[in-house]
């Protein structure tokens, strides 16, 4: 019985992780970009082109404030 329990726990856990992922597909980045410095952050990562990495930091405006002044 209390094996089933943790199974639906952890089964619940991941659904709602997927869910996350799939409705917020940019939080991983913008996580890890929260802790950069200025330089680091304002400057487009692999994969970006300099226009969409403005784009993108136009999403997270709590994250990106001091680039997109």
């Amino acid at each position: 019985m209390d094996k089933r329990i943790i199974l639906y726990v952890i089964a619940c856990l991941l659904i709602v992780g997927l869910l996350l992922l799939t409705f917020f597909p940019g939080i991983i980045q913008a996580w890890k970009d929260s802790g950069k410095g200025l330089e680091d952050k304002c400057s487009p990562e692999s994969g970006y082109t300099e226009e969409s990495w403005r784009e993108h930091m136009s999403h997270h405006p709590n994250i990106y404030k001091e680039c997109l002044e």
